[in-house]
């Protein structure tokens, strides 16, 4: 009876295992989806785009012609389903036949775009573009403000780079342990992510986002509670992705 038991404890593990190896989603079958998922789009000129995958990480390198393509890509491939991360090595270049502005006359479009916008109020607002490279610098007083502002900026003709240097000042005192709450609190309500799932840590108003989420759109739902959430100056989301099929 012993050896019985014996038995059938290893193969139910076995046979657990068995299924969860099983269930893992193959390299190759994410490249493929990434691939169609690139062409796919219209936003993105995939010609030149090489795909790597490793493990669920996606790699992908070569050329796209605009920054709206760049940021598409990597955007495409994070939503295809066993994807874990992606390390964005593409390079923007501009066609040959495609006009692109002077830096000067992109930093005023820029300084316009981003003066004019009444939900971001950037403080000494400092605009600077170095062939194409753009450098954004001044205060806002919520994170989700830094992000957007580089969000207005990205689709302005000749940008092949952001460097957004914007810092977050919140314009009252949040202690970390109500930060915490309302992160949890939003995260308690959001379908895509189970708050269980997310271990929230707050220190000096910088949020570190820890666990194992079943996808990206888990991943980036947590991240989007982070976000927006009043007194975060800065969001680290370290959650894993867990690479199985639904």
């Amino acid at each position: 009876m012993l050896r019985l038991l014996s038995f059938m404890i290893c193969f139910s593990m076995l046979t657990a295992f068995s299924f969860a190896w099983a269930a893992v989603i193959p390299d190759e079958e994410i490249k493929k989806n990434v691939i169609e998922e690139l062409y796919g789009d219209d936003r993105v000129d995939a010609s030149d785009i090489r795909v790597e995958v490793n493990y669920g990480e996606v790699i992908l390198s070569g050329e796209v012609p605009t920054y709206l393509s760049f940021t598409s890509a990597h955007s495409n491939a994070l939503q295809v389903q066993g994807v874990t991360m992606v390390d964005n090595r593409l390079t923007v270049t501009y066609p040959a036949d495609v006009h692109t502005p002077a830096d000067k006359a992109i930093e005023n479009r820029i300084e316009n775009v981003l003066a004019l916008n009444p939900d971001i109020n950037i403080q000494d607002m400092e605009v600077q573009v170095r062939g194409g490279i753009v450098d954004l610098r001044g205060t806002v007083d919520a994170f989700w403000k830094k992000n957007y502002a580089q969000e207005l900026v990205a689709p302005e003709p000749g940008v092949i780079a952001i460097n957004n240097h914007l810092a977050i000042v919140p314009t009252r005192d949040i202690i970390d342990q109500d930060i915490a709450k309302d992160i949890v609190r939003s995260l308690e309500v959001r379908a895509a992510v189970l708050a269980e799932d997310v271990t929230v840590t707050v220190e000096n108003g910088e949020v570190e986002l820890t666990g194992t989420v079943p996808s990206w759109i888990a991943k980036e739902s947590a991240y989007h509670a982070a976000e927006f959430t009043a007194g975060v100056i800065d969001v680290k989301n370290y959650l894993n992705i867990a690479n199985i099929g639904s």
